[in-house]
């Protein structure tokens, strides 16, 4: 029969990026040892997207993107239409 006291006390952090919840250390099952500086990021993903936000000079509250490929751009453009094919003439 499961015991129906209270869950163990869960540590961790929010993902500065999507604002997950990741949980580092539970009481009495294991802890996540402080070595170096703390993750501010739940996973590669996220560190991606918050370095091109940097990069581009967006603000760190700009929601993530949800596609990818050619669109993928963080800044507005004037120009909204893709530039014409170049041609080589000889």
């Amino acid at each position: 029969m499961r015991d129906a006291s209270d869950r163990p006390a869960r540590q961790g952090f929010t993902c500065a990026c999507c604002g997950r919840f990741v949980v580092t250390a539970v009481d009495g099952l294991f802890a996540n040892p402080a070595v170096g500086s703390p993750r501010r990021f739940c996973d590669p993903a996220c560190r991606q997207a918050a370095y091109r936000r940097r990069r581009a000079g967006a603000p760190e509250n700009t929601a993530p993107q949800r596609t990818g490929g050619r669109n993928r751009h963080l800044t507005t453009t004037d120009n909204k239409e893709a530039p014409g094919p170049a041609t080589n003439h000889n």
